[in-house]
Parts: structure tokens; C-alpha cells; sequence
């Protein structure tokens, strides 16, 4: 499996199920936003979040990437089960196209050391 760290650094963070959508939390090339009846959750560029929002931050972002097909079984496993046997906390995102693993920063030495040992192919970009 191929894993591309993005640059920005990621924040995640909740309002209220009746909040409006900030304008803040779309500017990036990459965001990911779902609304709930409990909850409006966002994950962004902790730059575009402002310092009075409070937000869990510093968290890196690893896109799944490589050939996959939409209905290929296991891939979020493959991807998270590695971590979670470690020890290591991690928040899960799914788009229809990628997978992405987020990891705090704290944390992100340790992750790539588990996801090379197991021979995942981790690689840096740009968002």
C-alpha cells in the first residue's frame, strides 16, 4: 500500500449540528466537512482555522493512494488496524476515491516506522 503524507498540517474540529458552514473551512485544496444531527465536524488546514475556534490540532494527513477499486475490501483495515495494534490513536476519513488516515503529529515518526516495518510505501506532497 502507497501513503502520501500531505503537507498542511490538520486540524479537526466540532460544532454545533444547526451551525452554519464557516467560509474558512473551504479554501483548501483539500477538507473534508460532514453534518450530523449531533454534529457539524470539519478537517482542514489548521492555518485556515481561526486561533478562537477551538479545535484539536496538529495532525498529519496520509492519503491512501495507489490503483484501487471502489469496492475493494479492507483497504480502511489495512490502513488502520497496523496503528490501532500499536497503540496509536488515529481518525479515519472516506471519500468515494481515497482513504485518508489522520495522526497526530506527536505520534507521526512512530506511524511511518509501523506502516515501512509492515512494507507500506510512505511518500511526502503537497496537498
Amino acid at each position: 500500500m502507497i501513503l502520501k503524507r500531505l503537507a498542511p498540517l490538520f486540524a479537526i474540529l466540532k460544532l454545533g449540528p444547526d451551525a452554519d458552514l464557516p467560509a474558512w473551512a473551504v479554501h483548501a485544496a483539500t477538507f473534508f466537512i460532514a453534518r450530523t444531527s449531533d454534529e457539524l465536524s470539519i478537517m482542514c488546514p489548521q492555518g485556515d482555522v481561526p486561533d478562537a475556534i477551538e479545535a484539536s490540532r496538529n495532525w498529519v494527513c496520509f492519503r491512501v493512494d495507489g490503483d484501487l477499486e471502489f469496492d475493494e475490501v479492507g483497504v480502511v483495515a489495512r490502513a488502520s488496524a497496523p496503528l490501532a495494534d500499536n497503540g496509536l490513536s488515529l481518525f479515519l476519513v472516506s471519500t468515494h476515491d481515497r482513504d485518508y488516515v489522520f495522526v497526530h503529529q506527536n505520534d507521526v515518526e512512530r506511524a511511518i516506522q509501523i506502516y515501512e516495518t509492515i512494507g507500506f510505501t510512505v511518500t511526502s506532497g503537497a496537498s
